[in-house]
């Protein structure tokens, strides 16, 4: 993919990494397969693809790039639903991930900037995919919780990338009111 662009567009100035996946995998009895799955997708590719954009950028000399991980609420508390758990330590990786990468921002000495945003429940096809195929499931979900809309996200990304050249937006947390 970072070779497609390279060769389309030059390179990467910004990078977003928004994959998310979830299993309803308990810990006490979930599998294995679905957990190297999470990881493989929340941790793994998110760090990859960070990998990826720097490089891109320091090749190019781009010293005012921006990566930003789209995280989770889960990120910072344990949520007690859809048995999510081994997700939510996943997007505490993504949390750690995140301050670690700032902090190496800061060792190279470059302006590139690293944001987390850890919205709440978004309406998407997340929470129906990681449940059980449970229709009503679901619908409880949706009820017990307000959730944003994919655009409230979109807008949170535009507020950080607008955000002036001295400022770092760290962590921006998204909750629907």
């Amino acid at each position: 993919m970072f070779a497609a662009i390279k060769e389309q567009q030059k390179g990467v100035d910004v990078c977003i990494n928004n994959a998310g996946l979830g299993h309803p995998e308990r810990l006490l009895n979930g599998k294995t397969g679905s957990w190297k799955n999470i990881i493989d997708v929340n941790v793994l590719a998110l760090s990859i693809c960070t990998r990826e954009a720097y490089q891109s950028m320091k090749e190019r000399n781009v010293d005012d790039g921006h990566i930003i991980n789209i995280n989770s609420l889960c990120g910072h508390k344990v949520i007690p639903f859809a048995d999510l758990h081994f997700y939510t330590a996943t997007k505490y990786a993504v949390t750690a991930l995140t301050e670690g990468l700032r902090q190496e921002l800061r060792a190279e000495n470059t302006h590139i900037r690293a944001t987390s945003i850890s919205p709440g429940l978004v309406a998407t096809e997340f929470i129906s995919r990681a449940s059980t195929n449970n229709p009503d499931q679901v619908a409880g979900i949706y009820a017990a919780y307000k959730a944003l809309q994919a655009k409230d996200i979109a807008s949170a990304v535009t507020y950080v990338l607008s955000a002036p050249p001295h400022v770092q937006i760290g962590e921006l947390v998204v909750e629907p009111i």
